[in-house]
């Protein structure tokens, strides 16, 4: 008989049943279903992937997240979706908590750990089933479900079936995804390693060599010539027939040929209430015409009479139907005031004077750059350009590269004055143009702040100070020509009966008078917008029945003078500097003057031009206009363009192919000749005292006579 051994029999039963897994509805809770339980997760929402230690995390989790953002990290963080209090009471858990003896309590009206005040539901207690657990709502698993697992409900995932990888880049949607790294593996090509990427380059098979002329388009130039027309606001219409040639053109289908940003002017002719009569004819143009064959033509709903009452829900005197916002009042901070929205833009302050208001400005205390790089930021920032191996030359060695260099064979002598343009300079006298200290192309002498650039923003460009546009902050809630501010009934309009007509409140007076026209501008007050101040009659919005400080743009003659100013609107003015404001072609008269220009090198060209006044041109057939003997710079490897009059301007865009410019600096672009006439600024008098600064002793100074 065999004996049967009963210990090894126990044995392999203990060890068979200790490793059956338990029914789950008797274990602990593992929200991520990875095997190690939430009480020794360290990551409750994230499965162990088992490489490595096992913490319940994936073995590249990095544990920085702090989602209360208290600067606790939440992997030490007791409360990580509270933020701590930090009254130097148990700082270090990441819990809000009140100090010994402190009195005010964090409202937690359902006891689920979230305060009142970030609590969707505060008056019931999260469910924490590992389903949205973060809103202090209770859920229903039977409705809900997660089928990605990763803690956001289906019903708010935008990827049900793919879990969210909760890196701290948009860890709401549900979706993985990954931020960015400061630093791309891809490389951009640059087929002729001329340091300009193809993306960029306009001439992909020739280098660029760097001339200072048109260095930013990657082809060979000449000074002077160019593989392309230049089009310095990038709106592909070239400066030569672009009316703003340092604005963009909008492109909005009104005037897009010349280059200027514009706004079309609509006319409203619409009919708001749907009822069939157009609003100019609707004396109730925001409620429908019953259509009962009484007085059907009037527009009005015969049980409202001639006055209309319509629903406007928040009372901020924008009827429902047209408020964007009917249950939440305009703020009237003069942005946005007529969507009946209220707006957090309540501020025009610009601390940087960048442009950009600090309510939308990342850095206010910076001013932006301006580098065509993320320039609606605000923030001041570089584009990140791969350092070059070519050196620029710089052959005066004042450590201006000649591409910037206006005197290539004189240095800078660094005396805080020009100390930008590579020339000599003397304070007052310059070698290269009139000063302009800010470099915002308008001149210090008409300059009204010569140390800070003008912006650009549409709104007293030609000052030459930055400046922002204010608004008027009183606002018009009823929209009837009286400002709040005076206005005794701002939430209701004045009706205009000539019965205490200024104090902006409807009046029931009802004596058979014609319909008024407070301001006599042919407009009746309750079509008027601005009851009180006349139309001008200008072509521009006339049917609102304000003055308007906008006159029409339209330049018939396309000569940049609108034909409200133009005497000769069928004609282009020439721009001779002679009468160029009155929009007429003249002539400045004799073509001799009789006053003989000095020329003190004696090369042929006057003082007034020459920009190396002891030194002569050495008129090499490179840059033979400026005076100063110059190095012919890289000629172009492009196939050769024909220039029948050798003026450096190829017939294409010659005005004048056969007979050549006159370099005079005046109309240098056309290609044709041309006769400046005299004027003053031209002739270095930076004193403004008429008398040369070559002759005047004192050139600083002006003369007292």
């Amino acid at each position: 008989m065999k004996k049967i051994h009963i210990l090894p029999f126990l044995v392999l039963l203990v060890t068979t049943l200790t490793s059956i897994p338990i029914n789950p509805a008797f274990a602990d809770i593992d929200l991520d279903r990875d095997g190690v339980d939430d009480s020794m997760d360290a990551c409750p929402n994230l499965q162990e992937d088992y490489e490595g230690t096992i913490d319940g995390c994936p073995s590249n989790f990095v544990p920085w997240y702090d989602a209360d953002f208290d600067g606790i990290e939440d992997h030490i963080d007791n409360c990580p979706t509270v933020k701590e209090t930090y009254n130097k009471f148990q700082d270090s858990d990441g819990c809000p908590d009140i100090a010994p003896g402190g009195t005010k309590d964090i409202a937690d009206s359902d006891g689920d750990g979230y305060p009142d005040y970030m609590d969707l539901c505060p008056n019931q207690p999260e469910t924490f089933n590992g389903i949205d657990d973060k809103d202090g709502c209770p859920e229903n698993t039977l409705t809900l479900t997660d089928r990605d697992r990763d803690g956001i409900s289906d019903t708010l995932d935008e990827c049900p079936l793919e879990p969210e990888t909760y890196n701290r880049f948009q860890d709401d949607d549900g979706c993985p995804d990954s931020v960015d790294s400061t630093t791309s593996q891809y490389q951009f090509p640059d087929t002729d390693g001329d340091g300009i990427e193809d993306r960029w380059d306009a001439c992909i098979d020739e280098p660029e060599n760097y001339n200072g002329f048109l260095d930013w388009d990657g082809c060979p130039d000449v000074t002077g010539f160019s593989e392309a027309l230049i089009d310095s606001d990038y709106d592909s219409i070239p400066d030569s027939r672009d009316v703003c040639p340092m604005e963009r053109e909008n492109f909005n289908k009104f005037q897009d040929d010349d280059g200027c940003p514009d706004t079309v002017e609509y006319e409203v002719t619409g009919d708001v209430d749907g009822d069939g009569i157009l609003n100019q004819y609707d004396l109730c143009p925001y409620a429908k015409e019953t259509y009962n064959k009484f007085q059907d033509d009037d527009g009005c709903p015969d049980s409202v009479g001639t006055k209309t009452f319509t629903n406007d829900s928040d009372g901020d005197g924008i009827v429902d139907n047209l408020d964007h916002c009917p249950n939440q009042p305009e703020n009237y901070n003069g942005f946005q005031d007529s969507d009946g929205c209220p707006d957090k833009f309540n501020s025009t302050l610009d601390s940087d004077m960048d442009g950009i208001p600090n309510v939308l400005d990342e850095c206010p205390s910076e001013p932006e750059t301006y580098n065509f790089f993320q320039d609606d930021d605000g923030c001041p920032d570089a584009t990140g350009a791969v350092a070059s191996s070519y050196l620029f030359p710089d052959v005066d060695g004042d450590g201006i590269d000649d591409r910037w260099d206006a005197c290539l064979d004189e240095k800078e002598n660094y005396n805080d004055y020009l100390d930008k343009d590579g020339c000599p300079d003397v304070p007052g006298v310059s070698k290269s143009a009139l000063s302009d200290i800010d470099y915002d192309l308008i001149p210090d002498i008409f300059d009204e702040c010569p140390n800070l650039p003008e912006k650009y923003n549409q709104f007293q460009d030609e000052d030459g100070c930055p400046d922002t546009i204010a608004y008027d902050s009183f606002g018009d809630s009823d929209f009837d020509g009286i400002p709040d501010n005076i206005d005794q009934c701002p939430k209701a309009r004045e009706t205009y009966n000539r019965f205490q007509d200024s104090d902006g409140c409807p009046d029931t007076i009802a004596d058979n008078k014609p319909t008024a026209d407070s301001d006599g501008d042919g407009i009746v007050d309750n079509l008027d917008s601005c009851p009180n101040q006349p139309e001008t009659f200008n072509g521009f919005q006339d049917k609102d029945g304000c003055p308007d400080t906008v006159n029409s743009t339209l330049d018939s003659d396309r000569d940049g003078i609108a034909d409200i100013s133009d005497a000769c609107s069928l004609e282009p003015e020439t721009y001779n500097f002679y009468q160029d404001y009155d929009g007429c072609p003249d002539a400045t008269g004799s073509i001799i003057p009789s006053y003989s220009f000095p020329d003190s090198d004696g090369d042929g060209i006057d003082d007034r031009w020459d920009a190396c006044l002891d030194e002569q041109e050495n008129f090499n057939g490179y840059l033979d206009w400026d005076g100063c003997p110059d190095v012919r710079g890289a000629e172009s490897t492009a196939p050769t363009k024909i220039d029948s009059d050798g003026d450096r301007y190829h017939d294409g865009i010659d005005s004048c192919p056969t007979e050549p410019e006159t370099w005079n600096k005046y109309n240098d672009h056309d290609g044709c000749p041309d006769i400046a006439p005299e004027q003053q600024r031209f002739v270095h008098d930076d004193d403004l005292d008429d008398i040369i600064n070559d002759e005047d002793l004192c050139p600083s100074d002006p003369e007292d006579y």
